[in-house]
């Protein structure tokens, strides 16, 4: 038997409010910026939504369509999708790219998200 993954919707969010969501946030925020036609893509973006549930309430996750937005890709110089970036402080403070598994990606985000409160959304935090 398959055991269900808790997750989070993931919004897509647009060129027009990118930069206050991102840059202008005092939450730290993770971009997904993929491509349905893109496989891999398509296979990491349940990981973020995984990821936004088990950082919910001290990470905001948004997606970005990197065809519709490619300026905005290539405004911060990123590689190839599909790619993660982190938004701390009003600055890019981590840019991760390909496919990671959901302990992975959450393992390199503790590091940089703050704690949250025991026993917020019934979890401890980091959990």
């Amino acid at each position: 038997m398959r055991t269900e993954v808790p997750r989070k919707h993931v919004p897509h969010i647009t060129d027009r409010e990118f930069d206050e969501l991102t840059f202008g946030s005092e939450e730290p925020v993770l971009v997904f910026f993929g491509s349905r036609r893109c496989k891999i893509c398509r296979e990491l973006f349940p990981v973020a939504e995984a990821v936004a549930h088990d950082f919910s309430g001290r990470l905001q996750v948004y997606g970005v369509n990197a065809d519709r937005y490619r300026h905005l890709f290539n405004r911060l110089r990123l590689k190839g999708i599909p790619h993660l970036v982190l938004f701390l402080g009003g600055e890019v403070r981590m840019r991760i790219g390909g496919y990671h598994p959901r302990q992975a990606l959450a393992d390199q985000l503790e590091a940089w998200v703050p704690a949250g409160e025991p026993g917020k959304n019934g979890q401890q935090p980091g959990q």
